[in-house]
């Protein structure tokens, strides 16, 4: 069990990781939390994340070979525009390399699409 206080994961994780991908890192977050206000810090996947409705949002995790995002939900009809901006994926996240980040709008696509998600399923 964590013994991080509750809601606190992904300012625990940002504050934990390099310096030289910290900034990077909690910029997505950050712009994350502009786009959808309701967000709220948690876990899913055993991932730090930002949830939605209790659902996983996105998270966004460094690991050695670059910074992955995670938007849940397959990458489906938007993997066309991940490729299109000269981004590596696969099925569920996206790669981001040294010198790389998502463009804005991207990740504003992929905040929508992952809310309307949220909202069908629970709607049903």
């Amino acid at each position: 069990m964590s013994t991080a206080h509750p809601n606190t994961q992904v300012t625990d994780y940002i504050a934990a990781l390099p310096e030289t991908v910290r900034v990077r890192v909690a910029s997505i977050y950050a712009r994350a939390r502009e786009v959808v206000p309701d967000a709220e810090e948690g876990l899913s996947y055993g991932m730090p994340a930002l949830l939605y409705r209790g659902k996983g949002l996105i998270s966004v995790m460094h690991t050695k070979k670059h910074i992955g995002v995670y938007p849940y939900g397959n990458l489906g009809d938007l993997a066309d525009a991940v490729t299109a901006a000269g981004l590596g994926s696969t099925k569920g996240s996206i790669h981001l390399g040294r010198d790389q980040s998502i463009p804005t709008e991207l990740l504003d696509r992929f905040l929508h699409r992952r809310v309307a998600q949220i909202e069908e399923r629970a709607a049903h």
